[in-house]
């Protein structure tokens, strides 16, 4: 049963968001009813859905490590307890803890009233769990293949269970050991890039090898809050020798911190020691004194300051921003309706006509997009898969030598039983080799590659987009005399109201937007190559990927090999498997070329879809605005009147909410 006593780090969580959030709803609604009013639909629209986006505050946080490092254990202590009663069949939590490494497969954890678990596969597929199952078949056995059966469909769990900590708006991640198999670690990258902070555990017994600090680094996405957790292990006190291990091992080797003399502080540097047991044990038993004595109590409220400051305004700032981009739309409009009521009427009818073949020159310039996306995708596809085709040359160099790097030795009379063993050691040894350098491929050449590509296609996107925005302002101009206004301050155009939008579309993360306009927009091109890689190699390490099969494959070939005798057993082996994988490198361009198209067409349709989408939302508004422009310019004077006032009051409303964004936004970056 578990606990169900109240955290102090979800109550606070709660209280700040609501402070922070009130005031932005409220004047994002504002100006969602404005723009309706208006009849701008699509700017209300969005408005709506932006204020839906920063209602639903969801903050991201994955716990990662090498394996028996403690992560799960620790996970249980910071989820705390439960908002009701939930049979665990014994355990302390809902991720499963074992003396042995546990944690197969990442696993999110949700809020729900009622525990749920999906099993999210490779292909987009997903099985229902009950949480019994989960607790007793979600943990690795100790036989590697039973484990590959059992798992290698599954790319995630999700689970809804009803934890305080997530009941607050937080989405929590137990990830598997960094050093696993090559597609869970690729997993564990994907998932990083998505969180808005990573707790890092470390051992205090084996404590931050090169490799692990290495590995951790890599994973971590840029611009990742990242929590330094060393766990307490066997009941290891904190001490002044321990502190100043860590600090030079990692603050002053890794970061370049000054040497440790004594007096520094490592929680300035979001370092923390918790006894990982000791603090589940306390959240569990409602130990209080415990906690504290555990270093628990300490790490939540580091947590929350981030939650309730960084998190939340970085949040706010991202739909503040947007709304504010989408307010500035609202506001042209006024002021072009403005115009148009005071403009000459007969002029105005003039240079409607005028303006026909200007607005069929804005249709053409959107209707030039999708093969502008065309040719850069062929461009993307072209260089990638001529860039996978060479790495798969630099595997088959390279192999020979890794493969008689092997150490086999089996025993000359008694090596033909020894056939199992040798055939897993070989086929794993090359699977990996092959596993890793793909994996390395995706995460840095190919989103390399992709990046200039991306980079000069949005150059092209922004200039049509610019040119857009340049047309509809002179339209406005012949018609009412309306010109952009020269306020000396910042003016968000066409170009940065629509990338704005794309940009929230693209990026998953609440890093992604914060610009608002073109570095928003860049800011989520940048994410775009990376996850493309990223895709890539979660493909190609997928269930349909050729490298899956190798071990099948390979085996089959050293069981030949070995018919022979003990004798030369480990060299037939070896040269047999080299052989065969010879074959299979020969092969894979061609099987992985129609994988890779398609993971890049899908991301290209994705970011073709977001662009033309909104230039085309963008177009239709624009149009319906001009034709209010014409109709209030031919009403009566009374008429007119009454429209003017009705302006004016929009605009006065405007304003206050503008001004209340901006308080919200001050209130985000005060919460104590």
């Amino acid at each position: 049963m578990a606990n169900t006593a109240k955290t102090p780090l979800s109550e606070r969580m709660k209280q700040g968001a609501e402070k922070a959030k009130k005031g932005a709803e409220a004047a994002i609604e504002g100006l969602a009813s404005i723009a309706r009013d208006l009849e701008m639909q699509e700017t209300s629209d969005k408005l709506t859905a932006t204020g839906r986006q920063l209602h639903s505050d969801t903050f991201n946080l994955i716990v990662m490590g090498r394996f028996k490092n403690g992560k799960s254990t620790l996970l249980n202590a910071i989820l705390g307890g439960t908002t009701k009663p939930v049979d665990l069949q014994g355990h302390q939590g809902p991720m499963v803890v074992d003396d042995l490494p546990a944690t197969a497969i990442l696993t999110a954890v949700r809020y729900a009233d009622t525990p749920y678990v999906r099993a999210w596969a490779f292909d987009g597929g997903r099985e229902q769990w009950t949480l019994s199952r989960y607790l007793s078949e979600s943990t690795l056995g100790i036989d590697e293949d039973d484990n590959q059966a059992r798992f290698a469909h599954i790319r995630e769990f999700e689970m809804g269970f009803p934890a305080r900590l997530c009941q607050a708006g937080v989405a929590v991640y137990d990830s598997p050991g960094l050093d696993e198999k090559p597609n869970r670690t690729a997993v564990t990258k994907s998932a990083t890039e998505r969180c808005d902070a990573a707790i890092v555990v470390y051992r205090s017994d084996v404590l931050m090898g090169q490799n692990e600090l290495m590995d951790a680094a890599k994973l971590v996405a840029d611009g990742t809050r990242v929590f330094t957790v060393i766990n307490l292990w066997s009941g290891r006190k904190l001490d002044d020798k321990l502190k100043g291990f860590v600090w030079n091992r990692y603050l002053h080797e890794q970061r370049g911190e000054p040497k440790w003399n004594g007096t520094q502080d490592l929680s300035v540097h979001d370092v923390y020691f918790v006894d990982a047991e000791m603090a589940r044990k306390a959240r569990y038993t409602g130990d209080e004194a415990m906690a504290v004595a555990s270093g628990l109590t300490f790490l939540e409220e580091r947590l929350g300051e981030f939650l309730l400051r960084d998190r939340h305004r970085v949040h706010l700032t991202r739909y503040a921003t947007r709304a504010e981009n989408l307010a500035t739309a609202v506001d042209q409009h006024i002021a072009q309706r403005q115009h148009a009521l005071s403009a000459d009427q007969r002029r105005l009818l003039e240079a409607q006509s005028a303006i026909m073949p200007k607005l069929d020159a804005i249709d053409a310039r959107a209707r030039k997009l999708p093969a502008l996306f065309r040719r850069y995708r062929t461009q993307a596809e072209a260089e990638l898969i001529s860039s996978f085709t060479a790495l798969v040359s630099r595997i088959k160099d390279e192999l020979p030598a890794h493969v008689e790097s092997l150490d086999l030795r089996p025993n000359p009379f008694t090596g033909v039983f020894q056939q199992d063993k040798l055939l897993k050691e070989i086929t794993t040894a090359i699977s990996d080799f092959a596993s890793g350098k793909v994996q390395d491929w995706g995460r840095n050449e190919a989103a390399m590659l992709l990046q200039p590509i991306l980079g000069d296609l949005g150059d092209e996107i922004e200039s049509e987009i610019a040119a857009i925005g340049r047309q509809f302002d002179e339209i406005h101009l012949d018609l009412t005399g309306w010109e952009v206004p020269a306020t000396g301050g910042s003016v968000v155009g066409t170009t940065e109201r629509v990338l704005s939008a794309v940009a929230s579309v693209l990026v998953g993360n609440a890093l992604g937007a914060i610009g608002g306009g073109a570095g928003g927009w860049r800011g989520a091109l940048g994410s775009l190559a990376g996850g493309v890689g990223t895709a890539l190699v979660l493909s190609m390490l997928g269930v349909s990927s050729a490298v899956v099969f190798w071990p099948v494959t390979l085996g089959a070939a050293i069981v030949f090999a070995a018919l022979g005798g003990g004798v030369g057993l480990a060299k037939r082996a070896k040269k047999k498997a080299l052989e065969q994988s010879d074959e299979l490198l020969r092969a894979m361009p061609q099987q992985v070329s129609a994988q890779l198209v398609a993971e890049l067409n899908d991301n290209f349709e994705q970011l073709e879809k977001a662009v033309t989408d909104e230039i085309t939302t963008l177009i239709e508004e624009e149009k319906r605005n001009i034709r209010e422009i014409v109709e209030l310019n031919q009403r009566d004077q009374a008429s007119k009147t009454r429209a003017l006032i009705k302006l004016n009051d929009a605009s006065t409303a405007l304003g206050t909410h503008r001004s209340a964004l901006q308080r919200a936004l001050a209130v985000a970056g005060q919460v104590p």
